[in-house]
């Protein structure tokens, strides 16, 4: 534990340094709810150049946030969302329990400018006669996965985040439609 501690303290101190110098105006006002530490990270997070895209500062602000409320994606972000998801299409489709006409698969969106860091594998539902992904359910978590789960970079990054991250944070689940992450296997 003691290693861990002395880990955190040096990767803060890594990052107070940096902040003063990469210290700007445009994420202020996006960061009025985030105080201290939390403002600080995410600060820094935002100023790497693959988190490009507005989900991607909003749904890392939630997890900061610590409120661990459900996120329900705009219908034209869905829409968005169901052109990359048609190009990364699984071929593995299992059926639902509590519905025959769906089928559920998980889809990796890590090398996606737009969505990589803000959903990065996600559980489709997809309506099985057209291959049409209806909704999705993703866990915001930056948890740890088994060796061959997720590239090596990708582990390396989340779990490097998820030591850094304030403890306050909290997980959520980001997904589309009403209640669709209740049919979905997380």
């Amino acid at each position: 534990m003691k290693y861990f501690a002395c880990m955190r303290l040096g990767l803060l101190f890594i990052l107070l340094i940096t902040v003063l110098h990469a210290r700007s105006t445009d994420s202020a006002q996006l960061t009025d709810n985030l105080k201290g530490y939390k403002k600080l990270f995410y600060t820094l997070v935002t100023k790497h150049p693959r988190i490009n895209s507005p989900l991607e500062r909003a749904l890392l602000r939630h997890y900061l946030g610590g409120s661990g409320t459900t996120v329900l994606l705009t219908d034209d972000v869905f829409v968005q969302l169901q052109k990359v998801v048609r190009k990364k299409v699984s071929s593995s489709c299992v059926p639902l329990q509590t519905d025959t006409a769906l089928c559920y698969g998980q889809v990796v969106l890590d090398d996606d400018p737009y969505f990589g860091w803000a959903l990065g594998t996600i559980t489709c539902v997809y309506a099985r006669q057209t291959n049409q992904l209806l909704t999705f359910a993703d866990v915001y978590d930056f948890n740890k996965k088994k060796k061959g789960q997720r590239n090596l970079k990708s582990e390396i990054v989340t779990r490097i985040f998820r030591l850094i991250a304030p403890r306050s944070a909290k997980a959520f689940i980001v997904s589309y439609g009403t209640a669709a992450y209740s049919a979905v296997p997380l």
